[in-house]
């Protein structure tokens, strides 16, 4: 496998980048499940959702890279994309003097078309098709921002990325080097079906198909044939060599409960309802008192005329009521740590005003492990999925002698800043 370099291929050389720092993430996101029998040797998990097919974004297409003459460039460069932007500055008053003869820019006036930044694994990097997909978040993320946080920004986005697309192209060369004679059969099928399929969503017409996949996707169906190929290679590579490999047991579950014990089994609530009225307000308190005969307590407290209507939660770090802290206010205090749920106390003067306590409940949130079984499996799944991704992916880079990716990134991150931010935006 070719190692990663930075041989840039530009129309004029972009502006330094300093103080960007970089660190590699290769965290592995989950892979989709494959949709044909045919394609495993071995049983097919169909506990697994089926996800429906949606073409993803075309890659750039492989290009050579070749140097011009002077008497070529003249003759004019065919296959460029030309991009909307603002004209070249004219240059100063007092520049033509000091302008070679033959030459009509001055270097601040280059504008930069597109450069081959690097390799990944041999898949040429050109800038603009890389980065105009995140295009628009870049821009966005100029806003309120200052160059050297944007940088950040910009480079952490890039060099995901770059793990990403390096990680996807590793795992395709793994994969079709792996292909035994029986799995490359299974592919031609799954592959034949998943043509099949997109025509008969087409009313059968081959026509049709291209048509609506170039719409919705911008790639015909010999293109999107060979994305959805690539997508099952991946996906079967992670799953036999990543999924496999992670087993969680029952005492796995039982230890990682355990651990988290405290998690599990918080301290329980008391639930107080509480009625506070000023004691001067003598027809108030009078009030509340005939009410407090006849109806409800929680009825009464949510009258209006309560200072504080909301049901009120107290922990008990030892479950007891007695020896918790419940309210600063001592007869209150003394009050609630009496009380059983569904018992109140009142009229309770205190300073101005007057009080009637209610305990409501005692609220346990304790999870058993059965309670939480599933939700641990799936927590211990994914992390060790996710730690065996990235040990599979460090031994693919150490076989492969990957090299330079901080490179790379910086220079995407150069071209990202002269494309996309705009200095005290927002």
């Amino acid at each position: 496998m070719a190692m990663v370099r930075a041989s840039t291929v530009a129309i004029c050389v972009a502006t330094g980048l300093t103080g960007c720092q970089q660190s590699i993430m290769t965290s592995l996101s989950p892979a989709r499940r494959l949709t044909a029998d045919d394609f495993s040797t071995g049983p097919v998990d169909r506990a697994m959702p089926i996800a429906p097919y949606v073409p993803e974004r075309p890659r750039a297409p492989r290009v050579e890279i070749r140097s011009l003459s002077e008497a070529e460039a003249k003759g004019g460069v065919r296959g460029i994309d030309v991009a909307p932007g603002e004209p070249p500055k004219p240059p100063p008053a007092d520049a033509a003097a000091n302008t070679p003869d033959g030459a009509d820019l001055t270097a601040s006036e280059l504008v930069l078309v597109d450069a081959k930044v690097g390799d990944l694994n041999g898949w040429p990097v050109l800038a603009r098709s890389w980065l105009e997909p995140m295009g628009a978040r870049l821009r966005a993320e100029a806003a309120g921002k200052t160059p050297d946080a944007w940088r950040r920004f910009a480079a952490e986005e890039i060099n995901k990325r770059l793990i990403t697309d390096l990680r996807d192209e590793l795992f395709l060369a793994e994969a079709r080097s792996t292909l035994t004679a029986e799995e490359k059969v299974g592919l031609r099928v799954f592959l034949q079906r998943f043509e099949q399929d997109v025509e008969r969503g087409a009313y059968g017409s081959r026509t049709l198909a291209e048509e609506r996949l170039r719409q919705t996707s911008g790639m015909g169906l010999v293109e999107a044939k060979r994305e959805r190929e690539r997508a099952a290679l991946i996906e079967n590579e992670v799953r036999n060599k990543v999924w496999d490999r992670v087993q969680v047991s029952s005492r796995d579950l039982r230890l990682e409960y355990e651990r988290n014990y405290d998690k599990y089994n918080p301290p329980p609530n008391a639930i107080f309802r509480r009625i506070r009225v000023r004691t001067s307000e003598t027809e108030t308190v009078e009030a509340f008192r005939t009410m407090l005969a006849e109806r409800p307590f929680d009825e009464v407290a949510d009258d209006p005329r309560n200072g504080t209507p909301d049901p009120e939660p107290r922990r008990l770090p030892d479950g007891d009521l007695a020896k918790a802290d419940l309210y600063g206010i001592p007869a209150l205090q003394e009050a609630a740590s009496t009380l059983t749920p569904g018992k109140a106390a009142g009229p309770i003067e205190a300073g101005a005003f007057t009080y009637w306590l209610y305990l409501d409940r005692i609220e346990s949130e304790s999870k058993s492990l059965y309670d939480v079984q599933l939700a641990l499996r799936d927590q211990i799944t994914g992390d060790r999925r996710e730690e065996e991704a990235r040990r599979y992916l460090l031994r693919l880079f150490d076989r492969a002698g990957i090299s330079g990716l901080d490179t790379l990134t910086l220079r995407l991150v150069e071209i990202a800043e002269r494309w996309y931010y705009t200095p005290g935006a927002g």
